[in-house]
């Protein structure tokens, strides 16, 4: 009688003891909900990438308290996604288990970027920023629940974004991705 394949969902630990015996060196990969994502689409940091980054970073700067930028996030039990930036709760720890806001910038990774909406609603963050760089606009997530977020706006040019965190002002899409 032959078994069934089963998938093996990693923990956090065992996800952080890969990463120390360098079984993952030189690998873009990703821990969401317990499966070890390799992210092909992640292409290397190139200008426009930098670029936005760097303005998102302007944008949250008035938080420096609360910056984690190109950090991982411990989530939750077999999340640990590599979020570009995010103003943390708990910014103290070398690797956050909560946060207010998260941004990831998508050059070329939009898609595996939308579908950690999951892991970050999971986490309750407040609010979730996908930053097209190419197309720009923001898809912005609001409301989480476990099961994923309420509201998913998609913003351009002249549409506001207010991360509603003290010290943070709002602004227009088209200040962060200019065209």
């Amino acid at each position: 009688m032959a078994l069934a394949p089963s998938v093996h969902r990693f923990t956090s630990a065992e996800y952080d003891a890969l990463i120390s015996a360098g079984a993952l060196d030189g690998l873009r990969v990703e821990l969401l909900d317990g499966l070890i994502l390799d992210v092909p689409d992640m292409s290397p940091q190139g200008d426009l990438h930098v670029g936005t980054v760097r303005a998102f970073t302007r944008l949250l700067a008035a938080r420096a308290d609360l910056l984690v930028v190109q950090s991982t996030f411990a989530a939750a039990e077999g999340d640990m996604p590599e979020p570009d930036l995010m103003l943390a709760s708990t910014p103290q720890l070398a690797r956050p288990t909560a946060g207010l806001l998260v941004v990831e910038v998508a050059v070329s990774s939009r898609g595996h970027d939308l579908a950690k909406a999951a892991a970050y609603a999971r986490a309750d963050v407040a609010r979730y920023w996908v930053a097209d760089a190419r197309a720009r606009e923001v898809v912005e997530h609001t409301d989480p629940t476990p099961g994923g977020y309420r509201s998913v706006t998609t913003l351009r040019g002249a549409d506001v974004l207010d991360a509603h965190v003290d010290g943070v002002p709002p602004t227009t899409v088209a200040a962060v991705l200019p065209g």
